[in-house]
């Protein structure tokens, strides 16, 4: 074989000593740890600085003026990324985050109005959301038209289990969309190209079918009627329907990862956190973007009651209504109560559309039982540092007992109703008037999130494997118990404070803020509603109807009665106790006992069925409930029952005084006619007894009024009372006298005789 040509030339023998030399350095480098061109190895690595990024929480369904609010939120939370980045010389595009929330958490996010979410999505596609990056994240099931915010983010993170679409479940139950929604459906997502074209078309439109092709060139989805455009330009390796038509197109977070269009998993904002690879901190809600707040405080102190939970649903409304507050601040002191009570105050706060009202709550010293309950249901819990967040002492309860029951109802509630409306586990909100229920700190191995939970609520999450018991929640003297600063580090309150003006400064505001108090006209309901006035105007009212009746064609009784009961009904209807069933039931009462009293003769069905459905209706106007269901309603039951026996005893009485003295009253021998002295009444009845009209009989006349069987006739020449025998005879009937005995004249038709 010839030998290389390049093997001993000259130019490889004059390079050797430098190829040589560059071997050995590199081989240095790396034995020593040194590289070329690095800077002093004991010196720090320079920091790395986390991406800019925001969030802004949107509440759905959007509705009102939703849009508008949210639009000027965004522009200010953009305006300040920008300017950040500017200031650190930071290249990247800062993140922009719409967490994506129902207002019923664990629902579908439905009606939302299309105009408003259209909108909305039509500024997160416009230039002037250019210089950010958005990001849409959803961590619970969304449908409706709120979809159309997610299609109009440049990227979409989901909780695994979260669902997105059915964008067209609140249109037509027929099936009929618009194609003015489709096509606005198929103009956001061929611009932002976040999700294919066909899967949002899909979403609002059950009309169509949606395949899944496989090609040469990777997985398309696309609508049936593009097929056979597609298959002339492409080789189909597989194909399969993925949304039937009839059906709209709906997806969780795991499927809109395999499929493409989700970037990220996540189920809370630590999660969200790692999958941007931004700091925590910078996805807090910053409150003074926010529209400028019209603020009002609320105080909740002392014992709570249904009394309590009236004013504060009437001071709710005041405040919203006429004062037009957007910034509700519950400042909550309370060991406790009435756990209806509780709940009505919590329910109230939770139905707050949270896109136009913030609810925040604010314990300086104490919320026991149904008063912490009422924190939790607030949008955000702020508390001092020594502050205690506690449930009511356990105790020993039997299955079947009183108090049992009444746990059982209440939780029955919460897991229905309220835990749908707050970012709290139900078993976190029943374990504040039940502490008996087991709670445990669970974590989420995939995302790191954390969660009070009971055995029982954990069994029912359909990523139940994917938690593990982190720690157990040790009650403290028979009850669960936090302070403030626990409170903050598990993830129960939002940030402890000092003092009130703490709380004021992440809002932005300043100077006095409102604190309505009950007016004069809240007040005066609130004492007619006592059981001792309450018991007054039923007193006044029954005695005002006997007086009446005793004095007919007076009138002054009728309406001292009438208003005695309308003062009651209003005052119980307004103190939120009783309603039209009670009102109808004692309207209805009182025509049969008038029925039977006046046209009906004797005593029978009717008086004693409208006398019974009286009564009933006075009860039920104190009462929060129709059957009772546990000790403490054994007792409102017992309080109403007593309150109406005690105002017909004394009815009874005034019945018994106005009997007696009434009618030697100046004023009333004025407005009725003095009734005849002992003489004057003897010397009548000896002129009644004297009458014989036994000359009559067999004499004609005519019925000078109806006879209903007694009347007045006109026989020879003379009025005369006289009874029908049989039926009824009207006005002008001829007649004839078939029985005459003193001063009682028997009639019959003259036809009959």
């Amino acid at each position: 074989m010839a030998p290389d040509r390049l093997s001993d030339s000259p130019v490889r023998r004059h390079f050797r000593p430098i190829l040589w030399f560059g071997v050995w350095s590199y081989s240095f480098c790396l034995l020593t740890g040194a590289s070329w061109g690095a800077s002093d190895p004991t010196a720090p690595p320079p920091e790395r600085t986390d991406q800019l990024a925001g969030l802004v929480r949107v509440y759905l369904p959007l509705t009102g003026s939703a849009d508008q609010v949210l639009q000027n939120t965004i522009r200010r939370l953009r305006d300040r990324l920008l300017v950040q980045a500017k200031e650190q010389k930071d290249s990247r595009r800062p993140l922009l985050v719409l967490q994506l929330d129902t207002q019923q958490v664990g629902e579908d996010a439905g009606e939302s109005r299309f105009e408003r979410a259209f909108s909305l999505a039509r500024f997160l596609c416009s230039r002037e959301m250019a210089g950010v990056k958005t990001v849409a994240y959803v961590p619970h099931n969304l449908k409706g038209h709120g979809v159309l915010l997610a299609l109009a983010s440049e990227e979409i993170v989901m909780s695994g289990d979260a669902t997105i679409g059915a964008a067209g479940a609140d249109e037509a139950a027929d099936g009929a969309i618009q194609q003015t929604l489709v096509s606005a459906y198929r103009e956001i997502a061929e611009t932002q190209r976040t999700i294919p074209v066909a899967l949002a078309v899909g979403m609002i439109d059950p009309q169509v079918e949606v395949l899944q092709v496989e090609a040469e060139d990777g997985t398309h989805f696309l609508l049936q009627e593009e097929f056979d455009e597609f298959t002339a330009n492409h080789e189909i390796i597989n194909e399969k329907v993925l949304v039937p038509e009839g059906t709209l197109a709906e997806f969780d977070g795991r499927e809109g990862r395999q499929f493409g269009f989700v970037k990220y998993l996540a189920s809370s904002r630590k999660g969200l956190a790692t999958a941007l690879d931004v700091s925590l901190d910078s996805l807090a809600e910053d409150e003074s973007l926010a529209e400028d707040w019209r603020p009002v405080v609320i105080d909740v102190t002392g014992e709570l009651t249904a009394q309590t939970a009236s004013r504060v649903e009437t001071l709710l409304g005041v405040s919203i209504e006429q004062q037009n507050a957007n910034w509700i601040c519950m400042r909550i002191d309370s060991s406790g109560g009435d756990i209806e009570a509780g709940l009505r105050i919590a329910s109230a706060l939770a139905r707050l559309d949270a896109n136009s009202v913030r609810t925040v709550a604010y314990v300086p010293a104490e919320a026991t039982g149904a008063a912490a309950l009422v924190a939790l249901a607030c949008d955000q819990l702020a508390m001092a540092p020594t502050a205690r967040l506690s449930s009511v002492t356990a105790k020993a309860k039997k299955p079947g007992d009183a108090a049992a029951r009444e746990n059982a109802a209440a939780v029955q509630s919460i897991r229905q109703s309220l835990s749908q409306r707050t970012d709290h586990p139900w078993s976190l909100l029943s374990a504040m008037i039940d502490p008996t229920i087991e709670l445990a700190e669970y974590q989420n191995k995939e995302t790191g999130d954390t969660r009070f939970l009971s055995p029982a609520e954990l069994q029912e999450m359909d990523d139940a494997a994917a938690w593990q018991h982190r720690d157990d929640i040790e009650l403290e003297k028979g009850r669960l118990s936090f302070d403030g600063q626990q409170a903050l580090e598990r993830g129960v309150a939002w940030r402890t404070v000092d003092t009130f003006d703490e709380l004021k400064q992440p809002f932005g505001l300043q100077g006095e803020i409102s604190n309505p108090q009950p007016n004069l006209a809240l007040e005066f309901i609130e004492a007619l509603a006592t059981p001792e006035l309450a018991m007054i105007l039923l007193m006044v009212g029954f005695a005002g109807i006997y007086i009446e009746l005793r004095t007919p064609g007076v009138g002054i009784g009728a309406f001292i009665g009438a208003v005695a009961l309308l003062l009651f009904f209003w005052s119980k209807y307004l103190n939120g106790t009783a309603g039209w069933l009670e009102v109808l039931l004692f309207a209805g009462g009182f025509c049969f006992v008038m029925l039977e009293f006046f046209v009906i003769p004797g005593f029978g069905v009717f008086g004693l069925g409208g006398g019974a459905m009286m009564l009933a209706s006075l009860v039920l106007a104190s009462l929060t409930f129709v059957r009772p269901h546990s000790e403490p309603e054994v007792e409102e039951l017992s309080r109403s029952v007593g309150t109406v026996a005690l105002a017909g005893l004394g009815m009874m009485a005034i019945v018994l005084v106005t009997r007696r003295y009434l009618p030697q009253a100046p004023l009333f021998r004025q407005i009725v006619l003095e009734p005849p002295h002992d003489e004057e009444l003897d010397e009548l009845g000896m002129r009644e007894s004297l009458a014989d009209y036994a000359n009559l009989i067999g004499m004609q006349g005519t019925a000078a009024t109806d006879l209903r069987p007694s009347g007045k006739a006109r026989i020879n020449h003379e009025l005369i009372d006289v009874i029908a025998e049989g039926e009824p005879l009207d006005n002008g009937t001829p007649i004839v006298v078939v029985e005459a005995r003193g001063s009682r004249v028997v009639v019959q038709a003259a036809e009959q005789s």
